[in-house]
């Protein structure tokens, strides 16, 4: 299973595009490793039955190639069903006072932060390293919260795969995750935070927002330029940020590397920074993607031509 270049593409040879199996196959691992303890309640075994089976719908996905609206349906139906199991977000996740019951809308809106979290970390998924370095800050920063013995076992493992994984996807990267294992991954960090107690999902989600800020923010912003723009917005681009940086003459590893640090920077400050003081980390990302901006504009004055030829 190759990844073969593209017009789209940031690589220029084909790849092997099936990483994300090796990081399913170490989740498992640990679990078994584990003495499976921490698997004692429904949502539990609905968590390992959504991973599982977005990591499927991504394998699929890299060999037979599904339309946009076939993975959506397939995302939705299977966020639906471990909501359905651990239920929804009580308050909205942002800092107090700002931290409002959300009622009934707490489902919904569980259900759109899991399958718009996979599609994002899928989105972000273009450069040699991005993913994987990502996915180390964040399992970290889940294990470090501790807010449930499963999530902790499951960021760690999810951690240290990422962490192997990254020797072979730095650049040049000698294998891709595949929308396996970005799928997986989006689905681990967004369905997590659920495990936690109901009184406490608005904090631990605020948290591993905070810590996938730059991925989250940069999705969003694309996605709004385009819609602005009139285009399709869920079809294949290279518009993203990371993605114009490197247009710009910056390689995979820079780019990589400085997203990596600011994400760590940012899930640093966010676990030592808890409950009211959650927002010193929120104002410190929304600085830090500020500067993002500003440097992609600046790069993209400064190197016009080249940006055009290489997008």
């Amino acid at each position: 299973m190759l990844d073969h270049p593209n017009a789209r593409s940031s690589h220029g040879r084909p790849t092997p595009r099936t990483g994300g199996l090796a990081i399913l196959l170490a989740i498992i691992v640990a679990l078994v490793w584990s003495g499976l303890g921490e698997i004692d309640a429904p949502e539990h075994g609905a968590f390992l039955l959504g991973l599982a089976g977005i990591a499927g719908v991504g394998f699929w996905d890299d060999r037979r190639c599904l339309s946009p609206f076939t993975r959506l349906g397939f995302q939705t139906a299977l966020a639906a069903g471990f909501v359905g199991f651990a239920g929804g977000i009580e308050r909205l996740p942002l800092p107090p006072p700002l931290d409002v019951p959300l009622g009934w809308l707490g489902a919904p809106l569980a259900m759109l932060w899991i399958v718009a979290v996979i599609n994002f970390y899928n989105f972000l998924d273009g450069i040699d390293g991005l993913a994987g370095l990502q996915a180390i800050v964040t399992g970290l920063g889940i294990a470090l919260v501790g807010f449930n013995s499963l999530a902790s076992l499951v960021g760690v493992a999810l951690a240290g795969a990422s962490l192997g994984f990254l020797v072979h996807n730095w650049s040049p990267a000698r294998i891709f995750l595949g929308d396996a294992g970005s799928g997986l991954m989006g689905f681990a960090f967004a369905a997590l935070p659920l495990l936690a107690p109901a009184e406490s999902r608005g904090p631990t989600v605020l948290f591993v927002a905070t810590s996938l800020w730059f991925f989250l923010a940069d999705a969003v912003w694309t996605l709004a330029r385009r819609v602005v723009r009139g285009e399709r917005w869920y079809e294949a681009h290279r518009e993203h940020l990371y993605q114009r940086l490197v247009a710009s003459g910056l390689s995979h590893a820079s780019v990589a590397g400085a997203l990596g640090g600011a994400a760590a920077l940012v899930t640093a400050v966010a676990l030592a920074s808890p409950g009211d003081r959650a927002a010193i980390a929120l104002l410190l990302a929304a600085l830090l993607f500020v500067g993002e901006v500003g440097l992609v504009a600046l790069r993209t004055r400064l190197r016009p031509a080249e940006v055009g030829r290489r997008a």
